[in-house]
């Protein structure tokens, strides 16, 4: 539901200027936003005593930040602030935004309410434009209310191990004209009212659309948001008393209501027909979800599976988004959207740019039809006959694979766009149809990692 409205790493000043070499390294590191290497760098028991305290942490705040360790990050970011404020400069106004969302993320709304609200205050003091200081207000005002609300998607359920039939739904697929993909769905309740859910790993909130919401009697909560996609939109939360899935139930479970308008009378009609979504909310509370591809089934354990990676290759973004780290089969690292929603493995145009002679080559040229919040959006493609991924320790391999150029097909001009929801820093999407080809993938949201398990044979 949070959104840090001031891009952090933009925010941040140069750091390479420091003396030390290790300084300058992590500096750089830093500010083009390498967090998994410098997640990695944070394992290290020399980094302390090598590195310049500020630097330091900053690296120890933004890590904790970014792989899902609010409650740590609450209390380096409050360190940093009172130790080192002065020479954080400009970045101070960054890192207490980063403190006033990890509250938020630590379930303080209160206290990240009366934060936010202090920045905007002190903003408008210097004479800030409105337009700049509207973030902090809006987040201010969310936070408050939520934290009027209290237990939000509090767990009702015993702590024990979960098991529930994995759904497959294509309806909205096979309306598009789509020969493949679908959805992985849920039985479960929204008030009491039987609804089909979304497993979504690419959405930041709860999802459901207006008629549905009515339908189960949602409540609002006096709370909207502008949804950027393609273009901007409009949308409400409102709240369910309770939601079910299985044997599991949630109390005060805020849903973001969206009817997304793109202007196509063909994909507006397609998108009513998408179901209630659970995204990273809910998710985070589980803990852990094991997709069993075998059995057809996804499994919440009662103590979440040890990390076999011993590093996190998944990261949470300021836009609540999961970013995993993976491997290709050309021995690069590629840094991707983690969306189950999606069906399809993309590669993005930053990706494209990095391999467009090989990709001029031996690619088919095709086209990605986007539909989002705004418009639709058709951009020039090619299809590539197969990838080989890492997930995890384990290997597998995707025939027919898409790479958007990002060239609109209308125009023939770079779209300002893209692959929609997509931050320009991803290599691609990673989807359905490559968790697939294993047997089962562990998706841990308290170590952030994402292991396949087992290739499955054609």
């Amino acid at each position: 539901m949070n959104r840090l409205l001031i891009p952090i790493v933009a925010a941040l000043l140069p750091l390479a200027s420091m003396a030390q070499r290790t300084d300058e390294r992590i500096g750089t590191l830093m500010n083009d936003g390498k967090w998994f290497e410098i997640e990695r760098e944070m394992q290290s028991p020399a980094l302390q005593d090598s590195l310049h305290p500020l630097l330091y942490g900053m690296c120890r705040t933004l890590t904790d930040h970014y792989f899902n360790r609010p409650d740590s990050s609450c209390v380096h970011t409050s360190e940093l602030l009172q130790n080192h404020q002065q020479e954080l400069g400009a970045n101070a106004l960054s890192m207490a935004a980063v403190l006033g969302m990890d509250m938020a993320r630590a379930n303080h709304y209160g206290e990240a309410a009366d934060l936010m609200q202090r920045l905007a205050d002190q903003l408008t003091a210097q004479g800030v434009d409105a337009s700049e200081t509207a973030g902090y207000s809006t987040l201010a005002h969310q936070y408050r209310v939520l934290d009027s609300i209290g237990d939000i998607c509090k767990p009702l359920h015993t702590v024990a191990e979960y098991h529930i039939p994995m759904l497959v739904n294509n309806e909205m697929h096979k309306a598009s004209g789509q020969t493949e993909g679908h959805f992985i769905t849920m039985a479960g309740s929204i008030n009491d009212t039987s609804e089909e859910l979304v497993f979504d790993t690419g959405a930041g909130v709860n999802i459901i659309s207006s008629r549905l919401a009515k339908e189960c009697k949602l409540r609002p909560m006096g709370v909207g948001v502008v949804m950027q996609g393609i273009g901007k939109q409009w949308g409400d939360y409102m709240l369910a008393d309770t939601l079910r899935i299985g044997e599991m139930t949630w109390k005060n479970v805020p849903f973001l209501v969206v009817d997304i308008e793109t202007g196509d009378a063909r994909a507006d009609s397609i998108g009513t027909m998408l179901h209630p979504v659970i995204g990273l909310p809910i998710m985070l509370s589980m803990g852990e979800v094991r997709l069993d591809f075998e059995k057809l089934e996804l499994v919440v354990p009662a103590t979440c599976t040890p990390n076999p990676l011993k590093l996190c290759n998944m990261m949470r973004t300021d836009s609540e988004g999961l970013c995993l780290l993976a491997q290709m089969g050309d021995g690069t690292c590629g840094e991707f959207h983690f969306d189950t929603g999606s069906y399809l493995s993309t590669m993005s145009e930053k990706w494209y740019a990095n391999h467009k002679a090989e990709v001029d080559r031996t690619g088919i040229p095709d086209s990605i039809r986007t539909a989002g919040v705004g418009g639709v959006l058709i951009t020039n493609s090619y299809r590539i006959p197969e990838m080989k991924i890492q997930l995890g320790d384990s290997w597998a391999t995707i025939d027919s694979v898409m790479v958007n150029t990002g060239i609109d097909k209308r125009t023939g001009k770079p779209s300002s766009m893209g692959l929609a929801g997509v931050a320009a820093s991803n290599d691609g999407v990673i989807g359905l149809n490559l968790l697939e080809r294993f047997s089962q993938v562990i998706i841990n949201f308290k170590e952030m990692y994402v292991a396949g398990i087992k290739p499955r044979q054609d």
